[in-house]
């Protein structure tokens, strides 16, 4: 039986915060539990079509060029003004690189190798915060 997007929600919310360290509040990432996509700022909300019953899971939020969106059914990842999304289904493996070392940086890239050997980088703020961004694409990809 397929899972709604309320419930896919909830999943990827709880393994966020089983993995994060308290308090969970962080400048550039943020777990939106209650919002739905067109609560998110418009620049972000009119980037990508919403699919029905689409839900926001979580954020990272640098400036309105660099961001990466997860919701119940993709990743959407905006790269220096270049939006790019997967389905989460499609993602194949990931790679997060060498986050936790970095204190100068407040971000870095990950990279999701998809089912076709194409990649999407994600963004993903560095340190503690780490955990919303890696968690939740880990705990949704598991869907497949």
């Amino acid at each position: 039986m397929q899972k709604t997007d309320e419930s896919i929600r909830k999943i990827c919310i709880a393994a966020i915060k089983r993995h994060t360290i308290k308090p969970i509040h962080y400048p550039l990432t943020k777990i939106l539990e209650t919002q739905l996509l067109t609560d998110l700022d418009n620049n972000i909300s009119a980037s990508f079509a919403h699919l029905e019953n689409e839900l926001p899971i979580a954020i990272t939020l640098v400036d309105n060029n660099n961001w990466t969106l997860l919701t119940t059914r993709k990743i959407i990842t905006n790269n220096k003004g270049t939006i790019k999304h997967t389905f989460a289904n499609k993602v194949a493996e990931w790679a997060w690189n060498d986050f936790k070392g970095y204190k100068q940086k407040p971000v870095t890239l990950g990279k999701l190798t998809l089912d076709d050997n194409s990649t999407l980088d994600t963004i993903i703020e560095t340190g503690n915060a780490s955990m919303i961004m890696i968690y939740g694409i880990m705990t949704l990809t598991g869907f497949k």
